[in-house]
């Protein structure tokens, strides 16, 4: 695969940015409760494949473009479906104020 080699410095670049939003993640997840751990888990793994296909980008590696790419969608729609869970979680239930009044007042 012939890339330029602009693109190669840039992809480069971009990976090493990536590992410190990796290394952030990490350090969230480790104090996060368990119920958020998830989530900061998936970031890490989101930020960790994208270095990896950006590395293989700089590389001309176009294996592990092709490998790579299915994972990041896997983790993305994980991401997507956790999101949405936890909306319609927030949205399903009932606002502080709505329910029966006490004592019988309307």
């Amino acid at each position: 695969m012939d890339i330029p080699d602009w693109i190669r410095w840039i992809s480069s670049v971009f990976a090493a940015v990536q590992l410190l939003y990796v290394y952030r993640a990490v350090q969230l997840a480790r104090r996060a409760e368990p119920g958020r751990r998830t989530d900061h888990r998936l970031e890490a793994a989101d930020h960790a494949v994208g270095m990896v296909l950006s590395l293989g980008l700089a590389l001309g590696a176009v294996s592990v473009l092709v490998f790579g790419a299915p994972v990041l969608l896997a983790i993305l729609s994980w991401q997507g479906i956790r999101s949405g869970l936890a909306r319609r979680a927030v949205g399903a239930a009932p606002a502080p104020g709505a329910g029966a009044a006490p004592g019988g007042e309307a």
